[in-house]
């Protein structure tokens, strides 16, 4: 006969819930049945298993799932009062009740009810019996199982409560259409101070505690379920679906105390009407993640659902470490070694830094510290964009998937999408590549029972690589539009990073020690640009805070490993390999050389004459000395000397000696640009400001469009021509007093 009876299938559907890996309840939500359920994992409280037997089932133990000596009481009371006035279910029969939640409530279905307690008591344990009951029993309104109601109404988990409270819970499901808090209060003290008192006369506890628990009050409102990782909750409900509990890595204070500090900061942005913040941190050491906040309250602490960490944004200048650290390992360029910072147009592309300044000619560390697009730009073209992207499909960087010609050379500059999340794995990459970890780029542990394979992705930089990366991005020296960054410095050496995106929409400060790697992302989640919102002014100085608030703060212990040491020459000028006319020069160490590098072509030789005047090949006869001066292309010496006023490039020529050759270079327009000059009024046309530079003071200089004579300038070194063109294609032609020239082919677009 119990064979045939059916038990019910129904299982319920549980919230998930986010723990810190000190067990600490971080956040949840509820089921799918919009209900607040958890599954008891933890053994059932004593105090709780014995509340629930004394006022429920005291024959539990003994049973075989019905109680007959009940069930006829209960039979012969109801008959004699012509009405149900008492029931004889036990636990067993109430979780097949509950487990049959829409079965109807009629004399068939509470037999099969009975018949199934029986099956299920054959089936199960007393105490897997017991603790189903205590997963799935209500407790008024949506709340289901002992450990929901336990935080609903004390705050507290299911096995931090008194006497009086396990009470209360053990008697809320035998009424819980009436479990209700403001309502029925009177109701529900009066049947958990009957329990209580039966439970002294068992001897559970003396008369003097008797009182004490009796004296308790009984909440007067539900508590609000915590919600300190809510984002991480989700995202982690996301990527484990089938997951309800979860474990996490972060400690319990590290994230209430994130959380508190980007609450507090957010506060002060609202008064620029920049409102959302997010931050993630994580362990380089122990590849965990530490805290996780996806966004801030909005307006009036109301919660905001969208999770920032995950969303695709603007990443701003974000990969030119990755860049830096790519031609290094590649050995298309040494760490020092200067790059063109000068107008630069690659096709229709013409890059702009941030300060719209040009500066000729930088070291190629520069360009990471002072985050300068237009050298990054050129590197990142010489380079080879196609292999760089190939690296960042191999990092599996999100977002930047739709192929290499959809975003062109912009990569560089933001020109594509990732997520805060993603790009601080990249970041704690190199932190752990610096420390020579194995699988440094690898995904983050956020779970304390996950265990993360090596799988194909075990990417490294050289040590080599690593030492200059690291070193340039804690260097001190910032550009001028950061110059105030040192106000948000802290006592620990960091290695750091900003970004802004194009239009001030998003700002980013990533950075990292020997301990943690921090990421802050400010902005507004809808997408509105704001003045100064910039990673420097905005987001560093949130990313510093919050490393002054992580305990063990350090720098790395141990210099990363050489596979194996290089020493090259290197001339100091220049950062190139040392060539023979290079006065000054240093060493530096490597893992490798390549044939790649390219040797110092930047200085001349010259001959002077006793007035330390320079002389040309003809006037040898004159010569009292040689001497090698540092020069740059005169493309680059234009603007190089512009910002560095100890530069002296070629000296002064004798009057009566002059070289054959000269410095002579058109700066503007460059050859192949397409320019758009706007009308300023219906019939008055821009003009076409050209610029040359010649590095002999007051020469004459001739200008030529489209090979008709335009003008003359006779200026120091710098000329300019201005010229009212027409749409088109042009060409701009410059000569000297002495034949020398220089020709460009550009662009005039009309308007449409």
């Amino acid at each position: 006969m119990l064979i045939i009876i059916p038990l019910p299938k129904y299982k319920l559907a549980f919230s998930k819930a986010l723990y810190s890996n000190e067990g600490k309840l971080l956040s949840a939500i509820i089921s799918s049945e919009q209900q607040w359920c958890f599954p008891m994992e933890e053994a059932v409280p004593d105090k709780l298993k014995s509340c629930i037997i004394a006022y429920e089932d005291e024959y539990f133990k003994y049973h075989p799932g019905i109680n007959p000596i009940s069930l006829f009481k209960a039979m012969a009371d109801n008959f004699e009062a012509g009405k149900p006035i008492r029931g004889a279910s036990t636990i067993t029969m109430q979780v097949m009740r509950m487990k049959n939640k829409h079965a109807k409530r009629s004399l068939v279905n509470k037999g099969l009810e009975m018949l199934g307690a029986i099956k299920y008591t054959v089936l199960h344990s007393k105490s897997s019996i017991l603790r189903e009951w205590v997963e799935i029993a209500p407790f008024g309104g949506n709340t289901i199982g002992v450990k929901a109601a336990s935080l609903r109404y004390f705050g507290r988990s299911v096995d931090n409560l008194s006497w009086g409270e396990y009470a209360l819970l053990a008697v809320m499901p035998n009424g819980p259409s009436t479990a209700n808090l403001t309502k029925n209060r009177d109701k529900l003290k009066s049947k958990r101070d009957f329990l209580l008192t039966k439970l002294h006369k068992l001897r559970y506890f003396d008369l003097s505690e008797l009182q004490l628990y009796l004296g308790e009050d009984i909440p007067t409102e539900t508590k609000a379920i915590p919600q300190f990782a809510y984002h991480a909750l989700m995202y982690l409900a996301n990527t484990h679906p089938d997951t309800y509990i979860f474990r996490s890595t972060m400690p319990y204070d590290i994230q209430i105390r994130i959380n508190e500090l980007l609450i507090k900061e957010s506060s002060f942005l609202k008064m620029d009407d920049i409102r959302n913040i997010s931050a993630v941190i994580i362990d380089v050491k122990t590849n965990k993640l530490v805290s996780y906040i996806g966004n801030v309250s909005a307006e009036k602490n109301q919660f905001s659902y969208v999770d920032i960490a995950q969303s695709a944004r603007s990443y701003g200048s974000l990969l030119k470490p990755l860049l830096y650290a790519y031609t290094i390992e590649n050995t298309y360029l040494l760490p020092n070694e200067m790059v063109a910072d000068i107008p630069t147009s690659i096709g229709d592309f013409q890059p702009m830094n941030f300060d719209k300044k040009f500066r000729g000619a930088v070291p190629f560390e520069d360009m990471l510290i002072q985050s300068l697009n237009v050298p990054s730009v050129r590197v990142l073209n010489t380079v080879g964009l196609q292999g760089f992207y190939d690296l960042i499909r191999q990092l599996d960087i999100v977002h930047l998937d739709k192929g290499v010609d959809h975003y062109g050379l912009s990569i560089i500059l933001g020109g594509g999408e990732s997520s805060l999340w993603d790009l601080c794995r990249v970041y704690k990459g190199f932190a752990q590549n610096y420390q020579n970890i194995p699988g440094p780029f690898r995904q983050v542990q956020c779970l304390e029972n996950e265990q993360l394979k090596l799988d194909k992705q075990t990417f490294s930089f050289s040590g080599s690589t690593m030492d200059y990366l690291v070193k340039a991005m804690s260097d001190l020296t910032r550009p001028r539009e950061e110059k105030s960054w040192d106000r948000y410095g802290t006592d620990y050496k960091i290695a750091w990073k900003t970004g802004t995106s194009y239009g001030h929409k998003d700002a980013w400060a990533l950075g990292f020690n020997g301990q943690y790697m921090v990421g802050v992302w400010v902005g507004n989640e809808g997408g509105e640009g704001r003045f100064d919102l910039t990673g420097i002014t905005k987001a560093a100085p949130v990313m510093f805070k919050i490393f002054s608030t992580l305990p063990d703060n350090q720098w790395f212990a141990t210099p990363p490993v050489y596979s194996k040491k290089e020493i090259i020459t290197i001339c100091l000028e220049s950062g190139k390999l040392a060539g023979p006319l290079c006065k000054h020069k240093s060493k530096i160490t490597t893992d490798k050389t390549s044939y790649k590098y390219i040797g110092c072509n930047y200085h001349k030789e010259v001959r002077l004459n006793k007035a330390n005047l320079v002389i040309s090949e003809e006037c040898k006869q004159y010569e009292i000395r040689k001497d090698t001066v540092f020069m740059l292309p005169s493309y680059m010496e234009y603007y190089y000397k512009t910002a560095h006023n100890d530069y002296h490039g070629m000296p002064e020529f004798d009057p009566t000696c002059k070289p054959s050759t000269s410095n002579f270079k058109i700066i503007y327009p460059n050859d192949g640009l397409k320019i758009f000059l706007p009308k300023e009024s219906l019939d008055k046309q821009n003009e076409l400001i050209a610029k040359a530079y010649h590095n002999e003071p007051n020469t004459d200089v001739y200008w030529f469009v489209d090979d008709k004579y335009m003008l003359n300038t006779k200026n120091e070194v710098e000329h300019n021509g201005r010229f009212i063109l027409g749409p088109g294609r042009h060409k701009l032609t410059v000569t000297d007093q002495w034949g020398h020239r220089d020709e460009v082919n550009f662009e005039i677009l009309g308007e449409d």
